[in-house]
C-alpha cells in the first residue's frame, strides 16, 4: 500500500475539499504543504512540514518516515496541472504515491466563466521565458496561462501586444474560490496600458479570440 497520499486540495475554499481529500487527510499521521494549503487543516493532530525553498529537505524528510507513518502531501489546485506530483515522481515510485486529484484553477477558473476547457492549451509563466507564451497565444485560440506573483498580468498583456496581439480578450481571474476572488475583462491592449496596483499573488488567465462577453457573478471586479 503506498505510504504517501498526494492530495489535491482544490483552488483555495474549504467548499471545494473533496471527500476523497478529506478523509486522506484526516488519516495521516504527518502533514506536508505550503502554509495556505496547510491552513485549510489547522488544528490536525500529528506532524507538520512547511514547504518553502527546502524541496530537497522535504523529499528527505518524507524518506525517513515513510516506512513507520502516513504521509500526506498536499498541492494546491490539481497535483498533476504544474504541480508538486512532477517533483515526487522524480524520487518515489508510482506504488509509492497514491495521487487524489483535485479541482485545479484551470478548471475553476474556466466553470466560473462558463467557458469549456477540453480546447484550452495551457501555459505556465514561472520562471519560464514569455516568448513562449507570446507563441502559444499567437497559435491557438483559447488558452488558459497560470502567472505568477512576479507576473503581472498588465505585463504579460505587453509581451503579446509587442507580439502583434493586442484585440483577444484576457479574463484574469485573482484570489479564485477566496472571499477576495476578482474576475475582469480586458482587451490585451486595454490590460497592457492598465496602471492600476496588481496584489502580489497568483493569477490565471484566460485569453479567448473573442469580444468580452457578460460576466456572470464572479465577485468583486476592478
Amino acid at each position: 500500500m503506498a505510504k504517501i497520499a498526494v492530495v489535491g486540495v482544490g483552488p483555495g475554499g474549504k467548499e471545494h475539499l473533496t471527500p476523497a481529500a478529506i478523509r486522506a487527510v484526516a488519516e495521516a499521521d504527518v502533514l506536508v504543504g505550503g502554509e495556505r494549503s496547510l491552513a485549510l487543516f489547522s488544528g490536525q493532530p500529528g506532524e507538520i512540514f512547511t514547504i518553502k525553498n527546502n524541496l530537497q529537505e522535504m523529499i528527505e524528510y518524507i524518506r525517513e518516515r515513510m516506512d513507520e507513518k502516513k504521509i500526506a502531501v498536499i498541492a494546491s489546485g490539481d497535483p498533476g496541472m504544474y504541480g508538486i506530483l512532477q517533483y515526487l515522481r522524480r524520487h518515489f515510485t508510482p506504488a509509492q504515491l497514491q495521487v487524489i486529484p483535485g479541482i485545479s484553477s484551470v478548471q475553476y477558473a474556466c466553470a466560473r466563466l462558463a467557458v469549456s476547457w477540453h480546447d484550452a492549451v495551457v501555459v505556465s509563466t514561472h520562471g519560464r521565458d514569455r516568448t513562449v507564451l507570446a507563441e502559444t497565444v499567437a497559435g491557438n485560440s483559447k488558452v488558459v496561462v497560470l502567472a505568477g506573483p512576479e507576473e503581472p498580468p498588465p505585463v504579460l498583456a505587453s509581451v503579446l501586444v509587442n507580439a502583434g496581439m493586442k484585440d483577444k480578450t484576457a479574463y484574469v481571474c485573482a484570489e479564485l474560490s477566496y472571499p477576495a476572488e476578482e474576475i475582469n475583462a480586458f482587451t490585451i491592449l486595454d490590460l497592457a496600458r492598465w496602471e492600476g496596483q496588481w496584489d502580489k499573488r497568483n493569477y490565471v488567465m484566460v485569453i479567448l479570440d473573442e469580444q468580452p462577453m457578460d460576466l456572470p457573478d464572479t465577485g468583486n471586479k476592478r
